[in-house]
């Protein structure tokens, strides 16, 4: 799917959503959630593109290939994250969306831990530490 597609059926839904909020809200926050997960799995195709090509980046650059695993998972922690805080958002529950957003950055953090026990280590290294 293309952009152009996507942003029609991206302001489709928005005009069906606004038309049907003052008399059904609740289906009209689905209708966003359907379409949002519409646009979302459109574009799940390119995935194994990007992915593929990050790998041969990390490959002629001898870049250690778990560093990549872990921006890949943190960058979809972050993409996951903002699609479901934009949901809860828009369906009107702020907190719920707070939570989702602290859990989120909780979870990048862990998730890179690795990454960053190894940039310490080298720079500890570097300085001549233990």
């Amino acid at each position: 799917m293309n952009i152009i597609s996507i942003a029609v059926l991206a302001v489709v839904t928005v005009i069906i959503a606004l038309t049907l909020r003052p008399k059904n809200g609740e289906i009209a926050v689905m209708l966003v959630i359907c379409g949002s997960t519409a646009i979302l799995l459109s574009v799940l195709s390119n995935v194994s593109g990007i992915v593929g090509t990050i790998s041969s980046i990390a490959e002629l650059s001898s870049i250690n290939p778990s560093y990549i695993t872990i921006l890949l998972k943190v960058i979809g922690i972050c993409l996951t994250t903002e699609l479901a805080v934009n949901s809860c958002k828009d369906a009107g529950c702020q907190a719920l969306a707070g939570a989702v957003l602290f859990s989120g950055k909780i979870l990048a953090m862990t998730a890179a831990l690795p990454l960053y026990a190894e940039i310490l280590n080298t720079v500890v290294a570097i300085f001549g530490g233990r």
